[in-house]
């Protein structure tokens, strides 16, 4: 009573050499009254993404208590397929155990955490007419800035978001990826992304109803 049970599932078949059927997720999401529990299935054992508790300190002010995406950069939620319109993702997501602190006031959005081993890690944004701009820290020295903008170019709706790390360690590693939905295709769109890595990657896409969505990806 009160829970709500939400999931997600992508199959994937791959084309080279041979043909191979993969299922890069399977995920089932419990929420209630200010607490989630998230979890998918992989290599036949079930995960645990996320396990949090939300307390609202102030209207301004959240408290989170558990295990929790790491407020560093934005490849959060990429991982699932509902949030990706690409199949791969540009890189890893990280969560930890620990007590999060976040606050937004007037677009200026803040996020930190505290876990274990005393790691931390910081988010500061900024968002206006559907631009938003990021920078994480962490207490590895870590540096990162993100974007995320939302745009219409010659009727074409855009959304772009990426991210460029400035650490020594980064090495000027970054991923930018595109997705455009011209009005006239009819829930299609085109997919494209880059990396430092030199790697290209385009696709197209389509959206089948709002439970189902196709794409392809080649790089």
């Amino acid at each position: 009573s009160g829970t709500k049970v939400t999931g997600e599932f992508s199959s994937a078949v791959s084309f080279g050499d041979s043909v191979s059927f993969t299922t890069p997720y399977t995920g089932v999401v419990l929420t209630g009254d200010n607490w989630e529990l998230s979890t998918n299935l992989s290599d036949g054992m079930v995960t645990i993404e996320e396990a949090k508790y939300n307390w609202a300190v102030t209207d301004k002010v959240t408290a989170t208590f558990g295990s929790q995406a790491l407020p560093y950069g934005i490849v959060w939620g990429l991982h699932r397929p509902s949030q990706n319109a690409f199949i791969s993702v540009p890189r890893l997501h990280m969560v930890g155990t620990g007590v999060g602190l976040s606050s937004s006031v007037y677009g200026v959005g803040v996020q930190t955490f505290y876990g274990n081993d005393e790691y931390w890690a910081a988010r500061l944004s900024y968002s206006l007419w559907d631009q938003t701009f990021g920078l994480s820290v962490d207490g590895e020295e870590s540096l990162l800035i993100d974007v995320s903008s939302k745009a219409s170019v010659l009727g074409f709706p855009i959304v772009t978001s990426g991210e460029y790390d400035l650490s020594e360690e980064g090495d000027g590693w970054f991923w930018i990826r595109s997705v455009v939905t011209p009005a006239f295709a009819k829930g299609a769109s085109i997919l494209v992304g880059f990396n430092s890595d030199d790697e290209l990657l385009y696709g197209l896409g389509y959206k089948c109803s709002d439970n189902c969505f196709l794409s392809t990806e080649l790089s």
